[in-house]
């Protein structure tokens, strides 16, 4: 079914081949009654069983409950609040990039958003702390960015690596992004905690500021923190990649940044079961960019330049929530219930310029300059619920629940399109305007309810097994100058999921899953019409747009000792009636109506689109992640990955820029928590460029090319006061200082900066 690299095999034969006998031999350490193999205890390492190993892990995500990651069949990548601060990321997509099976699109501190799996915008659900924030008028690449959710309000981010439909229902079809938020910590005795962090780095100049303080009174536990940053746009350095050289370095315009956060929460323990808790994010930016590099900086045909760019987007989040623990209940050992409203505001524009050429041999080249300015308003209620109830002697755990929510969208859109028509004797100017909405105001209302229970067959066996009913429901609400008639959308469906781990002796296991996902269309998939965000298309809607469901199978081993592990799994993900973006052929747009034909003429698009679904999509790849550490500190480890995708029964490639395969590797030198250093190297292998027949050939060809990015960082804690710390940490990254740019960015070329540090000095008290 799937051909692994030599790349990978060699990695890991590397791996054990450094790995200790002592290590390898090595029994783990017995668990102590009522402790997690999650959370480590503070005794002595030499004690052999006061410390279970160093890269245990805890998830939430991947089954609803707490796990140790060892034990759970679901592919599963967990950072923790550590790694978040040493790497000192600008978003929670950043991070990515060292993961395996995972990926980023987009750029600059803002932008960034997942790819997972060569799955990426609409098919990753972006959730904070278990709810959705993924919303219904996002362009079907682009999903929602993980930027609204301040890194400094975080203390872990966990990537569940294929569908995770029963438990969070529509957009799951390809993975989940869930930030969970940081608990307050207070020193015994104490009352009192919090932070101060200063951020600067020289690409684009960043600098950034935050600040967090947390207060205990009586039942009642606060948290209030800030972030301010600012960014101008970054360089790219000179050199080649693909069809692209650079013979100085460029400006790649609108990569900055000019936002703010501030989040908060009030916790009220009601007893030692019920606790209460309100929650909220506030967030805002300025004039924020999806990147461009100037079409004569690289060489390119200067016929066509497009600048996408956000103007002003605010998002506001309100959480309300009760977790009751332990319930002893009938029912229930223990419950969470969440209630939610979000708000999120936003302007997208598009300046566009177009060359069209002289309109007669000898003439002046003439040229239409198109400007959109789109506003949207989506505000969203919802409601999640959940429960956990373990019988049978604890051979059945049973998670339950219900999560339904209503997205109401309004939005407006205006365009100037001026063309400008030049001859001998003079130039002729055409403006037209139109402030007609290119979709129309809308209504999305989703539910589902889902089971699941996690069943102990035998001492070394347990099956996890799962259902989902969910109803996703479109009313397309009157707009101006628009007939809505017929726009309407639903549809139900019933997914599920079956996993299951076996034990091999008392350090590895074997897992194997199958899951089956769906996702909706949403609005601006089935519904848009016009122009396209990306500025070079016309997209013609599709009413009869369904949804698309996936089948996803799993095989894989996980092996653990106190200082070492390593995972391996094959995965495939077959999607059937994927939504793609397709490329209508001439003779496909001449048959279109008159009216649409002058529209797509006067907008000057190169090229017109449809969203259809698509026979069946398959991805289908290896991950393999390890790492070994010794007692001096040293850390090594690292990960591979190896993807294909293709459109099942075609000769067309699937939409999307990926990696063919990725190796990641490092070296930490961590003897105690005062100091630490890292290097690490990241390859990207070569990718055929994914085009449609009719698509138009990017200027960086047909191949992605190979590149090679090396990073390396040291942190210390300088001076420390009773409860008062003081850390610094500075990375070096790109540091060979090579032009290249992520593969989902490479064909519209947005590169990433040249060599560039960025330093950090924090204050915890």
């Amino acid at each position: 079914m799937l051909r692994i690299s030599s790349a990978g095999l060699l990695i890991s034969a590397f791996a054990l081949s450094f790995l200790p006998a002592a290590v390898l031999a090595e029994d783990p350490p017995e668990k102590k009654a009522g402790q997690s193999a999650a959370q480590p205890t503070t005794e002595k390492e030499n004690d052999p069983n006061a410390m279970p190993s160093f890269f245990a892990q805890t998830t939430i995500t991947a089954t609803g409950s707490a796990r140790d990651v060892f034990d759970v069949a679901t592919p599963v990548t967990v950072i923790r609040a550590e790694e978040i601060r040493r790497k000192a990321p600008q978003n929670a997509a950043d991070l990515l990039r060292e993961q395996p099976g995972v990926d980023v699109t987009g750029v600059g501190p803002n932008q960034t958003r997942p790819v997972i799996r060569g799955q990426r915008g609409l098919r990753v659900l972006l959730l904070e702390n278990g709810l959705r924030i993924n919303n219904p008028r996002r362009q079907t690449d682009f999903g929602e960015i993980t930027g609204l959710v301040d890194l400094q309000s975080v203390s872990t981010i966990e990537v569940v690596r294929g569908p995770a439909s029963v438990l969070y229902g529509s957009d799951a079809i390809g993975g989940v992004l869930n930030l969970i938020s940081a608990e307050p910590v207070f020193a015994p005795g104490t009352a009192v905690s919090g932070f101060a962090d200063l951020r600067y780095g020289d690409a684009g100049s960043l600098r950034a500021g935050s600040v967090g303080v947390n207060g205990s009174v009586g039942r009642f536990v606060l948290q209030l923190g800030a972030t301010k940053r600012q960014a101008g746009a970054y360089d790219a350095p000179a050199g080649r990649f693909g069809g692209i050289s650079l013979d100085r370095h460029v400006v790649v315009n609108d990569t900055g940044i000019d936002d703010s956060t501030v989040w908060g929460s009030v916790k009220l323990t009601l007893n030692e079961r019920d606790t209460l808790r309100l929650r909220f994010n506030r967030y805002r930016s300025g004039v924020t960019g999806f990147g461009y590099v100037t079409p004569r900086d690289y060489g390119a045909p200067e016929d066509f330049q497009i600048r996408i760019f956000y103007p002003t987007q605010s998002f506001d989040r309100f959480t309300l929530s009760y977790f009751g623990s332990p319930l002893n209940r009938v029912w229930a050992d223990s419950t969470n219930v969440q209630l939610y409203h979000q708000s999120n505001k936003r302007q997208l524009a598009n300046d566009i310029l177009i060359d069209i050429g002289p309109v007669a041999p000898g003439f002046p080249h003439s040229s239409v300059a198109a400007n959109t300015l789109n506003f949207t308003d989506l505000g969203t209620w919802g409601l999640r619920t959940d429960a956990v109830k373990a019988f049978g002697a604890g051979r059945h755990i049973v998670t339950y629940g219900f999560e339904g929510y209503r997205d109401d969208s309004f939005n407006t859109d205006f365009s100037r399109t001026i063309t400008t028509i030049r001859t001998p004797r003079g130039d002729n100017r055409i403006e037209t305007t139109d402030s007609i909405a290119n979709a129309p105001n809308a209504t999305n209302t989703s539910y589902g309810v889902f089971a699941q229970d996690e069943i102990s067959v035998l001492s070394r066996m347990r099956i996890t097994g799962g259902l989902r009913y969910h109803s996703v429901t479109t009313k397309a609400e009157p707009t101006p100058g628009l007939n809505v008639d017929g726009l309407d959308f639903s549809d139900r469906n019933i997914v599920g999921a079956v996993t299951a781990t076996y034990q091999i002796g008392e350090a590895m296991n074997l897992l194997g899953s199958f899951g089956r996902g769906f996702r909706a269309p949403n609005i601006i998939e089935r519904l848009f019409n016009g122009p396209t965000p990306e500025g070079a298309g016309f997209q013609i809607l599709n009413k009869g747009l369904q949804s698309e469901t996936s089948n996803n199978w799993d095989l894989g081993m996980k092996y653990r000792r106190r200082y070492a592990f390593m995972e391996a799994v094959a995965f495939r993900n077959d999607i059937h009636d994927g939504i793609i973006q397709s490329f209508l052929s001439p003779s496909d747009i001449a048959a279109l109506p008159a009216e649409t034909q002058a529209a797509i003429k006067a907008s000057g698009a190169r090229f017109v689109v449809q969203q259809k679904n698509a026979d069946r999509l398959r991805y289908q790849g290896v991950e393999l992640a390890l790492g070994w550490r010794s007692k001096p500190g040293i850390v090594l480890g690292g990960n591979f990955t190896y993807i294909k995708g293709e459109r099942v029964g075609s000769t067309i490639l699937p939409p999307g820029d990926n990696y063919s395969n990725k190796t990641f590797v490092y070296a930490r030198y961590e003897p105690t928590n005062r100091y630490w250093a890292e290097y690490h190297v990241r390859h990207n292998g070569d990718q055929n460029v994914h085009l449609d027949p009719n698509e138009l050939v990017p200027v960086v060809g047909r191949t992605l090319p190979a590149f090679t990015v090396h990073g390396i960082g040291a942190g210390a804690r300088v001076l420390g006061t009773g409860s008062i710390t003081h850390d610094v940490s500075v990375w070096v990254e790109n540091l060979t200082n090579e032009l290249y740019a992520e593969f989902s960015n490479a064909t519209f070329f947005r590169p990433e900066p040249g060599r560039s540090f960025r330093v950090s000095y924090r204050i915890g008290f």
